[in-house]
């Protein structure tokens, strides 16, 4: 197995030293419109709910979506307080602990961030699957190639395969992202659960006459959703190559082709904190 020898002098050792200090907060009190609010204002995907400076809870984009399918109230997002929503297992680390055993951490409780307390149990920062990203690519060059930790059993769909397909897969697989293939297996476009999110009040059945005339073509496929085009990486490349490529472009996965463009595995940012797991 690799070593960390030859990593430049310097290198980043401390999960503290690699979080977020700046961490958005709520109140258990304010409302879930705020989270969504700051969600958007701040391009993040969760928001920790402190009370007294101390971290009670997390909400996680899953946590609303989740939420917002299962609430058969009448309420606005103005009238849900964080409270309802918020997921109270905190996982969290001290400032000390090193970016490795963060790493194995986050796989052994399977969450995709850690909380960094103090002493006292005070909120110091964040520290998520992307700040590791962003340690592996900027400290980890020439440790691994893609093919090291890459996942070959890839989960795809054909571009008119239903978008209800996509979501049994995903729930099924308990995956996040599909990759759309042509029908020589090369990777055209890719649907994540983010693209579904869009789409989930029209998964609730609505009972009303006027609905039952809507055209076939209301179905929506993974080519009406997918992005297309997606970014790939070969299986030959420098895994921190793809590590810099999830951070800069704020993607979560990169399907991996071979020489012939033909799609072979994909490799995501668990993939990346699995290899800083296993450095020595």
């Amino acid at each position: 197995m690799p070593s960390s020898k030859g990593w430049r002098e310097g290198a980043l050792t401390s999960i503290y030293d690699i979080a977020s200090k700046s961490v958005v907060t709520v109140n258990p009190y304010d409302s879930l419109a705020l989270v969504r609010e700051l969600m958007i204002k701040h391009s993040i995907g969760r928001v920790v709910v402190v009370d007294g400076g101390r971290p009670v809870g997390i909400i996680t984009k899953k946590d609303v979506v989740r939420f917002l399918a299962a609430d058969d109230s009448d309420r606005s997002l103005i009238e849900i307080p964080a409270s309802e929503v918020m997921s109270v297992g905190l996982i969290t680390v001290k400032p000390d602990v090193d970016v490795k055993d963060a790493s194995k951490l986050m796989l052994k409780r399977g969450v995709s961030s850690l909380l960094v307390v103090g002493e006292g149990g005070g909120l110091m920062g964040i520290a998520t699957k992307t700040d590791v990203c962003r340690y592996y690519g900027e400290m980890c060059r020439g440790l691994f190639k893609v093919r090291d930790f890459m996942s070959r059993d890839v989960i795809y769909v054909k571009p008119l395969h239903s978008m209800f397909r996509i979501m049994n897969l995903m729930v099924k697989h308990n995956i996040s992202r599909v990759v759309v293939v042509d029908e020589e297996f090369r990777p055209i476009g890719i649907v994540t659960s983010t693209d579904l999110t869009f789409y989930m009040s029209s998964l609730k059945p609505v009972k009303h006459a006027a609905f039952e005339s809507l055209p076939s073509s209301i179905i929506m496929t993974a080519e009406d959703v997918m992005t297309k085009n997606p970014l790939t990486i070969g299986e030959d490349e420098d895994l921190s190559e793809a590590s810099r490529v999830m951070v800069d472009r704020r993607i979560s996965g990169l399907p991996v082709t071979g020489v012939d463009g033909r799609l072979t595995g994909i490799v995501t940012k668990t993939d990346i904190v699995k290899a800083t797991a296993s450095i020595k």
